[in-house]
């Protein structure tokens, strides 16, 4: 019987609220993630055209119709290529995001941040 790997994340991971993207410039053009989960110290997202491992940019976070999105950069940690062509893509957040800061972002019934009651 092979072990389980360890896990490697340095915090919980959450599902994202509908509509949650990671924005960046990549050359004279935007890039736009679809942000697939979420956590404190980093992201992880879908995307057609990735930056490399190692590579940090600097991007927003905006959830649905938000007014308003949170800047933060992040370092590529992974790039994985996926059956449809697209990328899946490790990042972290160049400084945790706080709690107020992630509850935007999260769906709802995700926020461990909010005690029940």
């Amino acid at each position: 019987m092979t072990p389980a790997p360890a896990n490697r994340r340095a915090a919980p991971r959450f599902q994202p609220a509908f509509g949650t993207v990671y924005t960046f410039r990549r050359g004279d053009a935007y890039a736009v993630g679809l942000v697939w989960n979420i956590s404190v110290s980093g992201v992880s997202m879908l995307l057609a055209d990735p930056p490399e491992p190692g590579e940090e940019v600097s991007g927003e976070l905006t959830a649905g119709a938000a007014d308003a999105g949170l800047p933060v950069a992040v370092r590529v940690v992974h790039v994985r290529r996926v059956p449809t062509g697209d990328y899946f893509l490790g990042a972290k957040f160049a400084r945790p995001l706080s709690p107020e800061e992630l509850r935007p972002f999260l769906a709802p019934g995700a926020d461990p941040f909010t005690p029940p009651g």
